[in-house]
């Protein structure tokens, strides 16, 4: 373990963050953990860089590791939290915020979050026949140009991505891909795969999508 090069890489990925690099930022604090693996900071602040970049499984896996040096980490519960709202799973984020809270009872914008994700979580379990407004509008795409639009509007919900994705005949998808498909689109898949596997006990997606993608010459550099 060299600590002062641990910490000479965090400085540079905490520069990287500031500037917005946020693939830079993750790869920097990476090298850091390898170097220091101790450190539940290191751990906190990728995660807070995945955010950025909407890898939610990821930012799960990190704070789980924090949490483990240091189960009271505040940090670690919210950043968790948040992955798991996003990924629509508002049980497990209400619980993190909840701890959070028990340790930082007066934060306000922690008890802003836990409202906005027990709003969530009610709307889910209220049973309904009215589609909002954005859900109506979800429909197949007719070419890459009006796909890669809608994937914009949509990446940041695992949940919408999931509905578009189930709309999307899985012969038409490597074709949809092929110009532009990014490192960014497969974490958001990977969102969208997850919300499948957990919330709509849906594993045939995940299969189908990687059988298309398998076709698109890009996959393996976006992967890469």
């Amino acid at each position: 373990m060299s600590t002062a090069t641990a910490d000479d890489l965090k400085a540079r990925a905490d520069a990287a963050f500031k500037q917005g690099c946020y693939e830079d930022a993750v790869s920097l604090y990476t090298d850091a953990i390898h170097e220091d693996a101790s450190n539940p900071v290191l751990l906190t602040n990728k995660a807070m860089a995945l955010l950025k970049l909407h890898k939610y499984t990821a930012v799960i896996d990190c704070c789980n590791a924090a949490l483990a040096l240091r189960p009271a980490n505040v940090k670690a519960l919210w950043r968790r939290a948040t992955a798991y709202f996003g990924l629509a799973r508002h049980s497990d984020a209400k619980r993190d915020f909840e701890a959070a809270l028990l340790i930082e009872p007066s934060n306000k914008a922690l008890s802003a979050e836990l409202d906005n994700n027990n709003r969530a979580l009610q709307a889910a379990k209220t049973p309904t026949t009215t589609k909002s407004p954005l859900h109506q509008a979800i429909k197949p795409p007719r070419n890459a140009q009006e796909f890669e639009r809608a994937w914009r509007e949509y990446h940041e919900s695992a949940e919408l991505l999931y509905m578009y994705l189930k709309l999307i005949p899985m012969s038409d998808l490597p074709a949809l891909f092929r110009p532009s498909l990014e490192s960014g689109h497969l974490s958001d898949i990977s969102n969208a795969l997850e919300f499948a596997r957990c919330q709509r006990d849906d594993h045939q997606l995940a299969f189908d999508v990687l059988t298309a993608l398998a076709h698109v010459d890009r996959f393996a550099l976006a992967v890469l």
